[in-house]
This record gives structure tokens, C-alpha cells and sequence, in this order.
């Protein structure tokens, strides 16, 4: 990874190289016992590099592009890319090259699909859009009816991010997948990417500006945790949910994006229009 990685500040636009340019990537911390195959990919990939059926644009420092740190008003934090190349963009909860709606029912994971019922039940005031995730199919439904207003999937990210919302992952490279977590991403993946993603937190929280940070998933609550930002100090909040890929977990707590929303509100700053 060392050697895949050098130079990974080239990556970043010039907003964030005051902020993460002089962050040194945590290679030490790695099990020195993982190996990866001679076949084995790390993705996504470095920006300008070619990876066979990438989404346009994708490289592993998406998260930043076009977003500058002042703007920031939510960081959505979530684990890993999707452990699918053809999906993983470089932001968390984007998945690339999805044409339609419909198409996430191919998906494995229940993750961006109970991700969208709460985008879409925040965004028209109805939780009945994501009381389960058995309500998947009444909402697609009426997303292909027109009943719904939502942009298409390659472009719903934009809106967030034009809304101030920095769609980061705990680990912006992965290589190996399993649900209960591969050795590859917790001693590998994750503790080299984790002093960025702490520098970022604190960058942030130093701001004293308000932000609501959004954490899905166990790799989410431990960088939140570790920058102090569990219990942040107002106007900031923090709001820890089970990963959406979890959907029944998920879906018996408050819609974070609504919880989100009310606290900007409460900090007198607008609303983000998810």
C-alpha cells in the first residue's frame, strides 16, 4: 500500500492541502502479516489512473474534490468503499455507475437502499418511506411513477455535496470484503487511512462553525470517538447510527437526516435540502 499510495497528496485540490498535505498515512500501524495477492486490486484508484470499469471520476480522494473545508456544514461518515469496483466512487453512500433506481435491487447490500428510503422519507416528510425495509419496493415504486421527485443516482451525490455535506469513509481504499469485517480492513486499510481522516475531524471541529457529524457503522463511531467529537461541543452535534447495510437496526432509530436538520435549525444556520 505504501507504494500504491506515494505521493497521495497530488490527489487533493489545493482547498485541503493546508489541512492534509503534511499527514503521514498510517503504514505503521499495519499488520505486517497481511500480504496482498499479485492479482489483488486496490480501488479505487489513484486519480488519473485507469481501473477497468470505474466510474467516471472515481479515485480514492473523491470525498474532496469540489467541497472546500469552510463549507463544510455535515460530514456523512460511513466505513469503506462498496467492495465492487464498478460501484466504489470515492464518496461514501455514491454508488457509480447506476443508470436507474431500479438497478440497486442487483445490489448484495441492503445499504444504499435503506440509505435512500431515509433520504427520501427526510425529504418528503413521510417515515413511512422508511419504517422498514420492506417499504423498499413502495418507494421505488413510486419513484418510477413520478410520485417521488429524486434526481437520478449519478447525480443525487452532487446535490449533497452542493449542500455542504463531505461524503467521507473511515478507509478510502479497499482491497478484501467480508461482512463481519476482512484482517485486510481492520489492520490494514482502515489504520492507514485513519490519522487523515482524524486530521479532518479536528480540522473541523476546531471551526467551531456548526456541523452536524453523521456516523454509520462501528469504523465511524471509533474516528468520531477518538477526535473527541462523541460528545462534541455546540454548535456542532453528532449523530451515530448502525450502518445502513444493517437496515432493521437502522430503521428503529430516528431518521438521521430529519435529527440532522433540527440541529442546524437549532444552531440558526439553514437546513441541508437532502
Amino acid at each position: 500500500m505504501r507504494e500504491t499510495l506515494e505521493g497521495w497528496q497530488d490527489d487533493l485540490p489545493a482547498a485541503w492541502l493546508p489541512v492534509l498535505g503534511d499527514v503521514e498515512l498510517g503504514f505503521e500501524d499495519c499488520d505486517p502479516a497481511l500480504e496482498f495477492e499479485a492479482w489483488e486490486p486496490i480501488f479505487p484508484a489513484r486519480r488519473g489512473r485507469i481501473f477497468p470499469g470505474a466510474p467516471a471520476g472515481a479515485h480514492a480522494l473523491r470525498a474532496f474534490d469540489v467541497i472546500e473545508p469552510d463549507a463544510v456544514r455535515c460530514v456523512l461518515l460511513g466505513q469503506d468503499p462498496y467492495p465492487e469496483p464498478g460501484f466504489a466512487t470515492g464518496r461514501a453512500f455514491e454508488a457509480g455507475n447506476v443508470a436507474a433506481w431500479c438497478e440497486l435491487d442487483k445490489m448484495f447490500s441492503r445499504s444504499v437502499r435503506a440509505f435512500t428510503q431515509q433520504i427520501c422519507a427526510a425529504r418528503t416528510g413521510r417515515p413511512e418511506l422508511a419504517a422498514s425495509f420492506e417499504a423498499w419496493p413502495t418507494l421505488l415504486d413510486e419513484i418510477e411513477a413520478g410520485r417521488i421527485g429524486i434526481e437520478a443516482p449519478g447525480a443525487i451525490a452532487d446535490r449533497w455535496v452542493g449542500e455542504g455535506v463531505l461524503l467521507l469513509n473511515s478507509s478510502l481504499t479497499l482491497s478484501r470484503f467480508q461482512v463481519a469485517v476482512d484482517p485486510h480492513q481492520s489492520r490494514g486499510h482502515l489504520p492507514v487511512w485513519r490519522p487523515l481522516i482524524q486530521a479532518v475531524l479536528r480540522h473541523l471541529a476546531a471551526s467551531g462553525r456548526p456541523i452536524v457529524y453523521l456516523g454509520f457503522g462501528d469504523a465511524a463511531a471509533d474516528n468520531l470517538r477518538l477526535a473527541g467529537l462523541d460528545t462534541p461541543i455546540a454548535p456542532q452535534a453528532t449523530l451515530q447510527r448502525p450502518h445502513p447495510a444493517f437496515a432493521d437496526a437502522l430503521f428503529s432509530l430516528e431518521n438521521p437526516f430529519v435529527a440532522c436538520n433540527r440541529h442546524l435549525a437549532a444552531a440558526g444556520v439553514k437546513h441541508i435540502d437532502w
